[in-house]
């Protein structure tokens, strides 16, 4: 496991909680889905664009189009030209908010439906696939708060935040999961407080994880913790790869006295930040 002292470097700052970071065209997107706003960072600056519906997950499709879950809309729309745009209705099948989302080469997203009272802890998440056409349909369900989501070739891996896991499916040739099975139980391997959020591929075949109170981002193939970059006293909610460029999310309570999830972030007093880090070594 690398032990390198790293340097976290700053991009954004006075966010509320970043989500679904995604590298494209030069820049850096992420939905800062409690302010209600898609952010844009690039080396000409930070851009805000204030949203009348707030975002969650987020994913390029294969023509370089923007997708975009509406958090509570119960569907995804695309920006084109910087105007959302109908993709998939999927108001038949969310029964509660939106999660994370990714995509398959094809054009495949996946899509946590998180149900009806998602943080009782009990299995009432789905993962919903869309296919290219906007037809969407159940490719998974019980589970405990799907989070994020990662392919990895034939492989699918959804963080369960609530059973404190990451969960693997195969997918099939028509997009449908199967064969579910523990891929990593971070509960045995770092401790209850690691429950993941945000996750992401590494070619090699491993999947770096934002741990939230964990208050780290770890690399994990099976049994094995790869590397780590530790973000004391900030909540680690998402992360993406970008070569060996590894960008952060992660958030801070601005009232010790407030408990960050329960207390704090209901009331908007949390300040976020994304950064970006070197994992080269």
């Amino acid at each position: 496991m690398s032990t390198t002292i790293r340097t976290i470097t700053t991009l954004c700052e006075d966010t509320i909680w970043g989500e679904a970071p995604r590298r494209h065209g030069g820049a850096l997107w992420s939905s800062d889905t409690q302010a209600g706003q898609l952010l844009t960072v690039s080396e000409t600056g930070v851009t805000r664009t204030a949203l009348a519906e707030p975002t969650n997950g987020i994913w390029f499709l294969p023509d370089g189009r923007l997708a975009a879950a509406r958090w509570h809309g119960r569907r995804i729309d695309v920006l084109e030209d910087g105007e959302p745009a109908p993709y998939a209705d999927l108001a038949d099948l969310v029964r509660g908010a939106v999660g994370d989302m990714s995509g398959t080469a094809d054009g495949r997203l996946y899509l946590d439906d998180m149900g009806e009272n998602p943080h009782s802890g009990e299995p009432v998440g789905r993962v919903l696939v869309i296919d290219p056409d906007g037809s969407a349909r159940v490719a998974a369900e019980g589970l405990r708060f799907p989070n994020g989501i990662a392919v990895l070739g034939d492989t699918l891996v959804v963080a369960e935040t609530h059973a404190t896991r990451l969960t693997a499916f195969d997918i099939e040739s028509d997009g449908t999961l199967t064969h579910p099975r523990t891929w990593v139980d971070l509960a045995g391997l770092l401790g209850e407080n690691h429950r993941p959020d945000g996750i992401w591929p590494v070619p090699d075949g491993s999947i770096w994880v934002a741990t939230t109170a964990g208050e780290e981002f770890v690399r994990v193939d099976g049994s094995r913790v790869l590397d780590r970059i530790r973000t004391p006293g900030e909540f680690a909610i998402a992360c993406c790869l970008d070569g060996s460029s590894l960008y952060l999310s992660v958030s801070r309570s601005t009232d010790p006295a407030l408990d960050l999830l329960s207390e704090a972030l209901p009331q908007k007093k949390v300040r976020g930040r994304i950064a970006r880090v070197d994992v080269s070594t």
